[in-house]
């Protein structure tokens, strides 16, 4: 009995030391996930769907200022939801990032928190909010899977 008490507690220890990730991992993991963010970013902002369409893997979901979540299946889909988060979003000039953090979630997938303020032509401030976003390793390289 003892021998089994033994056995299932070093099985234990076993699965929870392989389900840490080491630092070094986990930091060069959360600076891929900002440079996706920030190649997104650069898509976005020059209007290239196709290369936005590269960020990321499907399905994909979507909030942002549309009423309901939206899912993406392809990037046909994705462009056209884009199309509709653009024409909700207030109409600003300029924009200024606060704040960005990145969360590991899991083993693979993390989440980028992204803090914003946007601007009129007047520079009066017309939206102050937070957008999330998620990403997943697919093949080696990270994904967006949910913008929120």
């Amino acid at each position: 009995m003892t021998k089994v008490i033994l056995a299932i507690g070093l099985y234990i220890i076993a699965l929870s030391t392989s389900a840490q990730r080491p630092e070094e991992t986990m930091a060069n993991e959360e600076e891929q996930v900002k440079a996706l963010h920030a190649e997104y970013f650069q898509a976005l902002g020059s209007g290239d769907m196709d290369a936005l369409a590269d960020k990321f893997t499907f399905p994909a979901a979507f909030k942002g200022f549309l009423e309901d979540v939206v899912v993406a299946t392809d990037k046909e889909s994705l462009a056209t939801t884009y199309q509709a988060l653009i024409a909700a979003a207030p109409k600003a000039s300029r924009g200024e990032t606060n704040y960005t953090e990145v969360a590991y979630i899991r083993p693979n997938v993390y989440m980028l928190t992204y803090d914003y303020e946007q601007f009129d032509e007047n520079d009066t401030l017309i939206h102050k909010g937070k957008a999330i976003y998620f990403a997943k390793k697919v093949d080696g390289e990270f994904r967006l899977f949910a913008v929120f």
